[in-house]
Order: C-alpha cells, then sequence, then structure tokens
C-alpha cells in the first residue's frame, strides 16, 4: 500500500492509497474545479481514517494535492 505525506495543517500526513483516488478521478474526467473537496475526502476516507474535527483541512490540503497531480498528469502527457 502506497501511501503519499501531504501537510495538513501544521502537520505532516501519510494517506494511503491517494494516488488510486486521484486516478480514479482523473479518469472520470473530473477536474480541480470539478470537485468539492469534501468529496475527495469522502473518496479518501475509505482507505484512511479522517477525524471528523478536521474534514475542512483534510479538503483544502487534498483539493490543492489534487490540483497538483492534475496539472502533473497533464505535463507529462504533453
Amino acid at each position: 500500500m502506497k501511501r503519499t505525506f501531504v501537510n495538513i495543517g501544521d502537520a505532516t500526513i501519510g494517506l494511503a492509497n491517494l494516488d488510486r483516488v486521484f486516478e480514479e478521478l482523473y479518469n472520470s474526467g473530473k477536474s480541480p474545479d470539478d470537485i468539492d473537496g469534501e468529496e475527495i475526502v469522502d473518496l479518501a476516507s475509505f482507505y484512511n481514517y479522517i477525524p471528523p474535527h478536521l474534514v475542512g483541512a483534510y479538503a483544502e490540503a487534498l483539493s490543492k494535492e489534487y490540483g497538483k497531480f492534475c496539472r502533473d498528469k497533464e505535463y507529462t502527457t504533453a
């Protein structure tokens, strides 16, 4: 199981299968503008425990990470 490290607030958190979540979203045609951070949190929570009081922080961080993922994908396929 691959872990991706993401800055959430003041902490760096290792999240399992985040690459799989992002790949699923990307392959379904969802751009960073089309998706809400809480939707990413819902998908990521299938593989990871996300504390309820930190959902907003995770949503913000994962939205940014998904934007980077999409930019990297577009750069490598261009």
